[in-house]
């Protein structure tokens, strides 16, 4: 099947999306949202399980054989959408590149040994790929050595998502001459930092490894590879979001435009509004499309599959700002509150855009895989 023919959602698809949205917007409204990311965990560990068990999220992409649903890019891409839309502040995406890593790695027992419990529920993932300054271009921060009792992590990785929770992380380190993957237990020897954040609804942590127990799972080129997989993973579920996001924004902006009056009439017959909203509709559409392609390309193992990832993370993420500003500035006063849940998703999308690369970083990649 071509990848153009793969840009409508199926009908099991459309299934999925129906049934995500509407079990967040009854179990994730404003006050439920809100209650979570201040609570101690900044997430509900009831509606994750829910999502989870119930819904059957927790294994979306892991094969049958390891527990999960065996689903692909496409799908997943569905999910993170609706995930987005609804700012949803849970574990979901960490527990999905985890899995994307152990999977990249192809190293079975490792498998065997953590994506069962992470399809089930029973145990969250993250991962710890990033420097100080927040990219992923190298591993001098942590030493991995070998002892005659197995390898051992000692240094720092930043930016590590729901760090403060999670049971197993994906780490990346220098092990020798090359780089190399291992898995750590979050245990005792591991100290947890919380990070100040921009982003309320997406926790972030500092992990310090002090000659902890870790297993490695694959070293050499082939590591670079997984951080390579883990990364566009990271990025079409970016993409994804912020398409859901963008969603959110322009029905807030419209319901807004339509019911709030000034001098007599909505504010939405005023021109400089309708452009407005006109705008962030061909965001959404630009968005939406550009990341479905880049899922579809991925499920498929197109040749353009990376390049067509860097594109819709960064038309996505410009677009979610660009959608997040305006929709603040239609509602006015409102929209600057920290009532309004606008603010939140204007740090959603600054901060998601960040955390996936940054749009400079995107611009020279997708120079250079287009051969610029």
């Amino acid at each position: 099947m071509a990848t153009r023919d793969r840009l409508a959602l199926t009908d099991d698809e459309r299934a999925l999306q129906a049934t995500l949205r509407e079990f967040l917007t009854e179990q994730l409204p404003s006050a439920a949202l809100r209650a979570a990311i201040e609570s101690e965990t900044g997430f509900s560990a009831e509606l994750h399980q829910r999502l989870v068990q119930e819904l059957g999220l927790g294994g979306l992409t892991v094969p049958e054989d390891y527990g999960g649903l065996g689903m692909g890019a496409a799908e997943a891409a569905v999910v993170h959408r609706e995930l987005g839309r609804a700012l949803y502040p849970g574990p979901f995406l960490p527990g999905c590149l985890a899995a994307a890593g152990l999977l990249a790695a192809g190293d079975d027992p490792a498998c065997r040994r953590w994506l069962p419990p992470l399809a089930a529920g029973t145990a969250t993932g993250t991962i710890a790929f990033a420097g100080q300054d927040g990219t992923w271009n190298g591993t001098d921060a942590i030493r991995a050595d070998r002892t005659p009792g197995g390898w051992q992590l000692t240094g720092t990785s930043w930016f590590v998502p729901v760090g403060h929770v999670a049971q197993f992380c994906v780490v990346r380190a220098a092990a020798g001459d090359g780089p190399a993957v291992f898995v750590a237990e979050l245990g005792s020897s591991v100290l947890v930092t919380p990070m100040p954040v921009l982003d309320l609804t997406r926790p972030l942590s500092v992990l310090t490894f002090s000659q902890t127990p870790v297993t490695l799972i694959v070293a050499g080129d082939a590591a670079g590879r997984v951080a390579e997989r883990v990364h566009a993973d990271l990025e079409l579920a970016t993409a994804a979001e912020a398409a859901g996001g963008i969603d959110w924004c322009l029905g807030t902006a419209v319901h807004h435009a339509r019911t709030r009056e000034q001098f007599g009439q909505p504010i939405g017959s005023f021109q400089a509004i309708a452009h407005q909203c006109a705008d962030m509709l061909a965001g959404l559409q630009d968005a939406s499309a550009s990341a479905r392609y880049a899922a579809a390309a991925t499920a498929e193992g197109a040749g353009d599959a990376r390049l067509a990832t860097r594109v819709a993370v960064l038309r996505a993420g410009e677009a979610y700002r660009h959608a997040a500003e305006t929709t603040i500035h239609i509602l006015g006063g409102t929209g600057f509150t920290w009532e309004h849940d606008a603010h939140l998703y204007y740090r959603r999308a600054w901060s998601a855009q960040q955390l996936a690369g940054g749009a400079q970083a995107h611009r020279a990649a997708i120079a250079e895989l287009a051969g610029l």
